[in-house]
């Protein structure tokens, strides 16, 4: 049992060095699109046509695929390894026939969809975002293809290179910031759409060729009456909508960011929510990557005691860590956007604006976390409905937030990410409440005793990070070298006291996630 922790530990490690990585060269790649288009009307049509299919995808396909497949394909078990292939061939085929009848239609009705989305822009950058939606909406053929092979690879106990992939897209659009961007002018801007597309392409490709290399043999099959399928098929409707509460928040928020009145509102939303994904995506999503496969095969297997004390140790993991980063984060906001985006055509004044905006975006973290945990913990036990209808509240309270902030006019780009955190706080809390009801002995007092712990430990760590920061008194938005070295070094100072008094605490109060605390 130890030897098995350790190595579970050990994975879940990489995992999480792995999409440090990825993340780190998605702000890298975020921090080149800001420096080469700023703000302006070539940024606000690319940040509008490269969010609609992606958004579209986790709308209608992400959490849908990963929710349905792994569940059906871990319930064949090891012994018949043949027969789950199988079904994978027949679920991959499906998902490419749903997805390239999609990206026909995308590319066909793209400048009524760029309208319905985004209804404010500005007539040239409408145009701009058609034809660019046009180029970038085969990415959904590629992402579909590479997440059903995403959950090949876990349910095979194969975990790293399904972590790496991002990172290598991402290397793949640096590599034309970096050659070909500004030797293009102003096709660059097309250049960009190519590629992201190809970026998507490689991540398929990084999974199909060793797949293939390990005895997966792909298959054309289509089976419409294969009972695994359709098993999958029926499962699909209520996580697709459990999913929509990111994919379609940011759709909310640009549809009304484009009314705030706020020279490149858009673009500002768009950086803030990728530093918001970056940061929240990095410390949860190896440990829901992980945990998933295994808590499908507990449930399937029956053993509740063990599947229990998984969702009590994944759950406090993700957030004794996501805790302090979220109040770091509103420490250093200032620091850490001017570090990242100040440069190029990237302005003082569109850094402040973007730093504000990541302020009220962080406040949704911690239900970020709760939310990517639990709803995989309910998909695990083939009850799809609770997040489904958490997904759903939490848009509503998104949309309706919006609108009530925007009416009032003291807040501009603000309004939406605030509105963003408080529809992801209504699904968390609906989700914990489903799972006191639905999954009895998985949480007790106790466990929300020391969630309240780390709570209180992380209000110290932002104490303590504004006081120092306070003895810093220095400003943030200096340009040049200069400027980022500052920011850089800054942020470490304020950060290290912080994060120490943090540790400090969540040990002599007996926070700190563990096998005794967890049993």
């Amino acid at each position: 049992m130890a030897k098995f922790k350790n190595k579970a530990g050990m994975t879940v490690a990489l995992m999480m060095g792995a999409t440090v990585i990825a993340k780190l060269l998605g702000m890298l790649r975020s921090t080149l699109l800001a420096s080469h288009y700023g703000t302006g009307m070539e940024a606000e049509a690319f940040s509008a046509a490269s969010r609609i299919p992606l958004s579209f995808f986790d709308m209608l396909f992400s959490a849908a695929i990963l929710g349905c497949f792994i569940p059906v394909y871990n319930s064949f078990g090891k012994e018949r390894e043949e027969e789950a292939d199988r079904f994978a061939c027949v679920f991959l085929n499906t998902v490419l026939l749903l997805t390239g009848a999609l990206t026909l239609i995308g590319i066909l009705f793209a400048e009524p969809i760029v309208n319905l989305i985004a209804p404010g822009l500005a007539e040239p950058t409408r145009v701009l975002a058609s034809t660019l939606l046009r180029i970038l909406f085969p990415m959904i053929l590629f992402t579909g293809a590479a997440y059903t092979l995403v959950g090949v690879m876990q349910s095979k106990g194969h975990y790293l290179l399904p972590a790496v992939i991002s990172a290598i897209s991402n290397a793949a659009v640096i590599l034309y910031f970096l050659l070909f961007d500004r030797k293009l002018g102003e096709r660059g801007i097309y250049g960009l759409a190519f590629a992201y597309l190809a970026a998507w392409l490689i991540q398929m490709l990084t999974l199909a060729i060793p797949l293939a290399r390990s005895g997966f043999r792909f298959r054309a099959l289509l089976d419409f009456k294969s009972p695994e399928l359709v098993r999958a098929l029926k499962m699909a409707p209520p996580i697709m909508i459990g999913s929509w509460l990111s994919p379609l928040g940011v759709m909310i928020g640009t549809h009304f960011v484009s009314y705030t009145g706020v020279a490149g509102a858009l673009t500002i939303f768009d950086y803030s929510n990728n530093v918001y994904v970056i940061i929240a995506g990095t410390l949860v999503y190896s440990i829901c990557n992980y945990t998933f496969p295994s808590l499908s095969r507990l449930a399937a297997e029956g053993d509740e005691t063990t599947f229990a004390s998984q969702v009590r140790s994944g759950l406090s993991t993700a957030l004794f860590i996501s805790i302090p980063f979220m109040f770091a984060v509103l420490a250093l906001s200032e620091e850490g956007i001017a570090l990242l985006y100040l440069r190029g055509e990237f302005t003082p004044t569109d850094a402040e604006l973007c730093a504000s905006a990541l302020r009220y975006f962080i406040w949704g973290m911690p239900a970020f976390t709760v939310i990517e945990l639990m709803s995989r913990t309910f998909y695990s036990k083939g009850m799809v409905k609770p997040p489904m209808l958490a997904s759903l509240a939490g848009c509503v309270f998104n949309a309706l937030t919006a609108a009530l902030l925007l009416r009032t006019g003291r807040l501009g780009v603000e309004a939406v990410t605030a509105a963003n955190a408080v529809g992801q706080w209504m699904a968390a809390i609906l989700l914990m409440a489903f799972a006191c009801v639905k999954l009895r002995g998985i949480f007790d007092l106790r466990f929300f005793v020391r969630i309240g712990g780390m709570l209180l430990c992380g209000g110290a760590l932002l104490a303590v990070m504004l006081i120092v920061k306070s003895w810093l008194n220095f400003d943030p938005y200096l340009p040049g070298f200069a400027g980022r070295m500052y920011n850089l070094i800054s942020c470490i100072v304020i950060f290290l006291p912080g994060a120490a008094v943090y540790l400090l605490i969540a040990k002599l109060i007996g926070v700190f996630p563990g096998r005794k605390a967890e049993s």
